[in-house]
């Protein structure tokens, strides 16, 4: 990228701070290589439904801050926050035969697709990770908020 970056304390390694002024074209080579990352681990589908809402373009830093929030949109899908949120409302309206509430969630496969998957059932876990990645993508999203605030002019 071309960015133009100056360390602001040399002082100590451990307080650097980096600022950077990017620009349109930054902010768009920067949404390729996420995008190039996303499709690389195999989630092309969620890259392409992001695209797909993505109505228009109000510049190369509107555009990574629109993927960025759909992208932490889909990963908090897999967090145990939306796990959790999503076992209370089925213990809420779904009844089980022994009374006790739902522990968990398990899809039984038809015996065609048990055969073809090479499995007759899968159980929907919490994954952390996928929260803690959620986090960070916020943390990044409001600092990009900040640079379009700082610099308007990034946005062309």
């Amino acid at each position: 990228m071309a960015a133009e970056c100056r360390i602001s304390d040399t002082a100590s390694l451990s307080n650097t701070s980096t600022k950077c002024k990017m620009n349109d074209r930054d902010y768009r080579e920067l949404l390729r290589f996420t995008r190039d990352q996303v499709a690389a681990l195999g989630l092309g589908a969620i890259d392409e439904r992001i695209m797909s809402n993505m109505r228009g373009s109000e510049g190369g830093l509107w555009d990574l801050t629109f993927y960025l929030k759909h992208l932490r949109e889909e990963i908090q899908l897999g967090s145990e926050a939306e796990y959790r949120e999503t076992l209370r409302r089925a213990r809420r309206y779904v009844e089980t035969e022994s009374g006790r509430p739902i522990e968990g969630i398990r899809i039984e496969l038809s015996p065609e697709d048990a055969e073809r998957y090479g499995m007759r059932y899968f159980e929907i876990t919490p994954n952390a990770q996928l929260g803690e990645i959620a986090a960070e993508l916020g943390g990044l999203i409001e600092a990009l908020i900040a640079e379009e605030d700082d610099h308007p002019e990034g946005r062309q």
